[in-house]
């Protein structure tokens, strides 16, 4: 990607996420994230489901230990709404699901 992520707009993001996510090799999840998707009783497929259809809900965030943006996904999914944190980074096409409630 040409554009660092922290310049672009939540629009932009969005998409960006959205497209990357319609193939599901392109996200990657974290032990955290795992971790919280069991405790929660959270499937895969509806940490799928938010990203691929949610949006952004808040302002994303720098993480400064890596240099990644932080995107918060919400949707409601099965009920609930769910969301699902996913770092990007400028060096990295793929998407990491950092953390998911």
């Amino acid at each position: 990607m040409n554009k660092s992520f922290k310049k672009q707009s939540i629009p932009q993001l969005q998409k960006y996420i959205r497209e990357t996510a319609k193939n599901t090799a392109n996200i990657f999840l974290t032990r955290h994230s795992k971790e919280r998707m069991k405790k929660r009783k959270v499937l895969l497929s509806e940490v799928y489901e938010c990203i691929q259809q949610g949006i952004i809900s808040l302002i994303p965030e720098e993480d400064i230990k890596t240099n990644q943006l932080i995107c918060r996904m919400e949707r409601y999914v099965c009920g609930r709404n769910l969301q699902v944190c996913v770092a990007l980074d400028d060096d990295d096409p793929s998407l990491i699901v950092v953390t998911v409630f």
